[in-house]
């Protein structure tokens, strides 16, 4: 009869019992460090705020001297002679709404600002939480190796085994109120059968644009989160209304910058699925994927973007019916 054989090394087992652990910290240490380093980028953006804010005071005074279609220009400050600002415009917008865009900027980033550094503070606390829990882990195989040295030298130490495991357990888990969730994978082929049978997160919608492509939507707060966490890219768009609760709505945006008449039927489906009526007028922000955080500790949906620009739209009928007729499945009723 054979038997179980020798029992593997202590190191050998405590790495076993924390190895899923280990993975999934080292993956939100990661983050974390992500998380500080688009936060820094977002730091220096709110910086700039009042430069920009001087930039619109200086181009008031001094329109007429803005060339048609100009994209970058140098002015004089009236009320510092000696000191010139450089002004980046974008020549789609006319001269005054350049002003009115540089001021939007301005005061988008002014409030961003604070809120910035308090994420980063969190950041910072979280990441420094997180790597003193890897060193923990550390000093446990050490203290493991140590043991398993002195056994192997036939030295006594009274340190025990299933003290030590013990430890390691102890160790794993601390892990969840770190917010660090251990989660076995599924199985391969159940994880295929879900993908297949849905394609997209629960409370998720896909839609196609005019120009054929592919828009999704969050109809919940759940899928609002979703959208923003799990299906929107860098390269998208990004549509919420201004200023008030309603659906997340990402534009998939390929090699080509999608034309304006793509922005403004996506923009109107984001104001009518958030409630604005067919006809009525709303105004829906508009940004890049990679401008849009999600905060922290907030209820699920809940997003920043320092930066992005507005789009007056008017609800079309026809618009809206257009994206219904286009629409992928039918999980949620349409509204009125």
């Amino acid at each position: 009869m054979t038997g179980a054989g020798p029992p593997a090394p202590l190191p050998v087992a405590v790495a076993a019992a924390t190895v899923a652990g280990l993975r999934a910290l080292r993956t939100q240490i990661a983050r974390a460090q992500r998380l500080i380093e688009h936060l820094l980028q977002d730091a220096a953006r709110a910086a700039t705020a009042d430069e920009l804010r001087l930039g619109g005071e200086v181009l008031k005074t001094q329109l007429s001297a803005v060339p048609k279609g100009a994209k970058v220009i140098e002015l004089t400050v009236p009320w510092q002679p000696d000191r010139v600002v450089v002004v980046r415009l974008r020549p789609e917008l006319t001269i005054h709404d350049n002003v009115r865009h540089l001021f939007d900027r301005a005061k988008a980033l002014a409030r961003s600002g604070p809120i910035v550094q308090t994420r980063r503070a969190a950041a910072l606390d979280r990441l420094q939480a997180l790597q003193a829990h890897q060193a923990g882990h550390a000093a446990l195989m050490e203290r493991a190796a140590a043991w398993q040295h002195a056994r192997d030298r036939g030295q006594v130490t009274p340190d025990r085994p299933r003290d030590i495991l013990r430890a390691a357990h102890a160790w794993l888990a601390a892990l969840g109120p770190l917010g660090v969730v251990v989660q076995a994978l599924p199985r391969p082929r159940a994880a295929a059968r879900d993908r297949a049978q849905t394609g997209l997160p629960a409370g998720v919608e896909s839609f196609t644009s005019p120009a054929g492509a592919r828009v999704l939507v969050g109809r919940s707060a759940a899928g609002n989160d979703a959208v923003v966490t799990r299906v929107l890219r860098g390269r998208d768009l990004w549509f919420h209304l201004r200023d008030a609760p309603g659906a997340h709505v990402v534009l998939r945006v390929g090699a080509a910058a999608p034309a304006d008449a793509e922005l403004q039927a996506c923009a109107q489906l984001c104001a009518h699925l958030s409630g604005v009526q067919k006809g009525d007028r709303a105004e829906v922000r508009v940004c890049p994927g990679t401008e849009v955080r999600k905060v922290k500790g907030a209820p699920a949906g809940s997003v920043y973007a320092p930066t992005g620009r507005s789009l007056l739209v008017v609800v079309h009928p026809e618009v809206v019916d257009g994206f219904y007729a286009r629409r992928h499945g039918a999980r949620v009723d349409r509204p009125s």
